[in-house]
């Protein structure tokens, strides 16, 4: 596709966003639909966030995708947020509509298709983190199962709790509770757990640090790590060698973008065709390393 005055420039924008694999899945799925567009990957700190959203409307960008640790801060700055992304209190995908900015949340239900393919029904759940991706992964559990049992845990106590309380105003039949990342009641949490999902920028970038040690997982789990890169993370290998089931971040990356690219667009894409773009960028990346 040749770019040109009449193409539309899509985005991702987070600290960082350089690692996303977004343009990639989505400039292929621009290529495979006809459609005269571009996807780019923004660096933006989180003190420019209002700044850079503002931009959409002086350039005219049609749509940006939201990372860490912007997708708590959004809904701030765009002008009508759909319910649901209302009630998690987290956007990660924004539409400009004729200088009119929407906020969505393409995380959950992407989640929701990707722990579709093994048996997530059954808990309890411990999710690792509560910024805008563990409340979309929280919300999506409760969807899916809302007398579902849930662990929050996290760095800091106060953001666990308000994760919890948030949830539990419109799911009062779930039995949830937090605690704090390291403690005892984390270990009691996890140990318990038949569904681990790590929600945190912990492993992100880093394939010598984990947020859940190898002596609480067992055969019985499936676990799950929103990041992607590197491709094979601690935790998961660990998990692996535990007996785990286990579940990389690429398949949420895609399946959310299937749900984004529609929002976008208005047409619906192949989800092979970006997850084969995905892998050909992280096999790229892998060989400039």
């Amino acid at each position: 596709m040749k770019v040109g005055n009449r193409t539309k420039l899509f985005a991702i924008i987070g600290m960082p966003a350089h690692h996303s694999l977004s343009p990639a899945i989505h400039n292929a799925a621009f290529e495979k639909e006809g459609i005269n567009a571009v996807f780019l990957a923004f660096d933006v700190p989180k003190d420019k966030l209002m700044e850079a959203i503002e931009g959409m409307k002086a350039f005219g960008i049609s749509g940006l995708t939201l990372t860490s640790p912007h997708k708590e801060e959004a809904h701030r700055y765009v002008d009508n947020v759909d319910k649901f992304a209302e009630e998690i209190e987290a956007v990660n995908t924004i539409v400009n509509k004729n200088g009119k900015l929407m906020g969505y949340n393409s995380d959950s239900p992407g989640f929701l298709k990707t722990v579709r393919k093994v048996n997530a029904k059954t808990g309890p759940y411990a999710v690792v983190g509560a910024g805008g991706a563990a409340r979309a992964f929280v919300f999506a559990i409760l969807n899916y199962n809302p007398r579902a049992r849930i662990h929050i845990i996290n760095r800091t106590m106060n953001n666990a709790k308000k994760l919890q309380n948030n949830a539990s105003r419109y799911y009062p039949n779930a039995v949830m509770d937090s605690c704090m990342l390291g403690s005892r009641e984390m270990e009691r949490s996890v140990k318990e757990s038949r569904f681990v999902i790590n929600a945190t920028n912990i492993t992100l970038e880093n394939s010598t640090r984990t947020p859940i040690p190898r002596s609480m997982l067992n055969r019985k789990m499936t676990v799950f790590d929103a990041n992607y890169v590197p491709f094979e993370s601690r935790l998961l290998k660990e998990a692996r060698l535990a007996g785990c089931d286990t579940i990389n971040g690429l398949e949420l990356l895609v399946n959310q973008g299937v749900v984004a690219f529609k929002l976008f667009t208005g047409k619906s894409t192949d989800y092979n065709i970006m997850k084969k773009a995905a892998l050909n960028e992280l096999e790229k990346i892998k060989e400039r390393r």
